[in-house]
């Protein structure tokens, strides 16, 4: 996934997100999900995301993110994927707004 934003420059500039990468994760299941990081010391995320929601986040690359599915308010087993299989690749070139004002 390819992503041109002032939070991608950020984490790309800024020394405080050292060794942080950005990440993202989809919603596409038509449920409810719990998603959790894990593996990481100093920063903790928790948060519901509804059908079709987005979400971007920084996180070190041996953390994981859980996540479990919740189907009619019963959840489910959690599964867990490896933030650095969710990185945001991100693009050297300008975003279109920048573009658009040269």
């Amino acid at each position: 996934m390819i992503l041109t934003s002032r939070l991608e420059e950020q984490v790309k500039t800024d020394d405080a997100f050292y060794p942080h990468i950005l990440c993202f994760h989809s919603n596409l299941t038509p449920y409810l999900q719990i998603i959790k990081l894990i593996n990481s010391k100093d920063f903790e995320l928790r948060r519901v995301l509804f059908p079709q929601e987005r979400l971007m986040f920084t996180a070190v690359p041996e953390a994981q993110l859980e996540i479990t599915t919740c189907q009619d308010g019963i959840p489910g087993r959690p599964e867990r994927i490896s933030c650095d299989r969710l990185q945001v690749q991100v693009s050297e070139s300008r975003s279109y707004n920048q573009s658009i004002a040269s």
